[in-house]
């Protein structure tokens, strides 16, 4: 069975690639991958998937190895500031995340959206949780999540600062030299100042992108 239908149906595949009961499941995103997530007696299952329900790995966190895990509603992997504007306000109450952390890798987020024949599936984070604190109470917590996100340095944003300024600079050079038919000093003093600008803005934003495109760190 590759695609599913509804909860039942997901369910019952989770039950057969794990080879456990399912105490608690749902239909999720690790960044931008598609995952079947299961909570078993032993363990948290996690099966990737592609987007026609395909399946492409599994992964198997027995309870042992988990740190914590922790449900929060919304989009956790996305800081308040970006969610600003109104359609990002709807979204966010449809939608509901899994935040795990395992002895040998990093934070991450498991989003759950709210999805048609797969009942109050943004609830799923919420559900998880609630059967592991019958299991393992001592692992359901609100950790401190800014010492668990990967650590930023200043040598790391400079290297970002620069990156970004060079490259906006020699591009924006280039194209304003044509444009000013071929007035290079303009052009340049354009360029460098749009590359130190942009620079400074996207450089710190870079860690952001990348936790919610890849949904750990």
């Amino acid at each position: 069975m590759s695609h599913v239908r509804n909860s039942e149906e997901l369910r019952t595949r989770l039950m057969q690639d794990s080879g456990e009961d399912i105490l608690a499941f749902g239909w999720g995103l690790i960044g931008m991958k598609n995952v079947f997530v299961g909570l078993t007696p032993s363990a948290l299952f996690i099966e990737y998937v592609s987007f026609s329900g395909n399946m492409k790995e599994t992964k198997r966190i027995a309870l042992e190895e988990l740190i914590f895990a922790f449900a929060q509603k919304g989009d956790a992997s996305t800081p308040g500031l970006m969610k600003w504007n109104y359609q990002s306000r709807i979204t966010e109450g449809l939608t509901g995340t899994l935040l795990y952390k395992e002895n040998s890798g990093k934070l991450t987020h498991i989003l759950f959206r709210k999805i048609p024949n797969h009942e109050t599936n943004d609830k799923a984070p919420f559900r998880i949780t609630e059967k592991l604190s019958a299991i393992k109470p001592e692992l359901v917590y609100m950790p401190d999540l800014k010492s668990m996100r990967d650590k930023q340095t200043k040598g790391g944003y400079f290297r970002r600062f620069a990156v970004i300024s060079l490259v906006v600079t020699v591009v924006l050079t280039t194209v304003f030299m044509f444009a000013a038919g071929g007035d290079w000093s303009k052009s340049a003093t354009i360029g460098i100042a749009a590359g130190v600008i942009l620079g400074a803005v996207f450089a710190p934003l870079i860690p952001i992108f990348k936790r919610m495109i890849t949904g750990q760190g």
